[in-house]
């Protein structure tokens, strides 16, 4: 297993990348977070994970929330769209989206629902804010989850 680690880990963003689209390195390494959800205001408190992988040109996470759900994200850059293909994985389901900046917000759009986004926001080194919003039919935009992030 250590060689596959190896061959799929990479320790920083290849430099083929360009920097206008380099939307995730301020993510990368170890997070504390608090995922809130906003229907029951329930909190499961735990940890994400970002690394670099496929040589520096893709992002890959791990979410752990235990007793809800734990997952695995992965973020390609597609040069011929500049944008980011994402899938997201767990048990049982694989979740599409394309990523692309809005004004300081990375939004990601699933491919097969419009109307659900996942976004992250107020990025720094130390914090960052990440929401799982669906667009309501008058335009008006419903954050479902929001998860609180402070670099460990």
């Amino acid at each position: 297993m250590k060689h596959f680690f190896e061959a799929l880990a990479s320790e920083e963003k290849h430099k083929a990348l360009p920097e206008e689209f380099d939307y995730f390195e301020k993510l990368i390494g170890s997070w504390k977070i608090d995922y809130v959800d906003n229907s029951s205001s329930h909190a499961i408190k735990d940890e994400w994970h970002f690394s670099w992988i496929l040589e520096g040109m893709a992002v890959q996470d791990v979410i752990v929330l235990p007793g809800f759900e734990y997952g695995t994200t992965i973020r390609v850059y597609n040069p011929g769209t500049h944008a980011w293909d994402v899938a997201y994985c767990y048990t049982g389901k694989i979740m599409r989206f394309e990523a692309r900046k809005q004004d300081d917000k990375i939004v990601l759009t699933n491919i097969e629902d419009e109307r659900r986004k996942w976004v992250f926001a107020e990025i720094s080194d130390d914090y960052f804010h990440w929401q799982d919003v669906t667009v309501k039919e008058d335009g008006n935009w419903y954050a479902d989850f929001d998860l609180y992030a402070n670099r460990a």
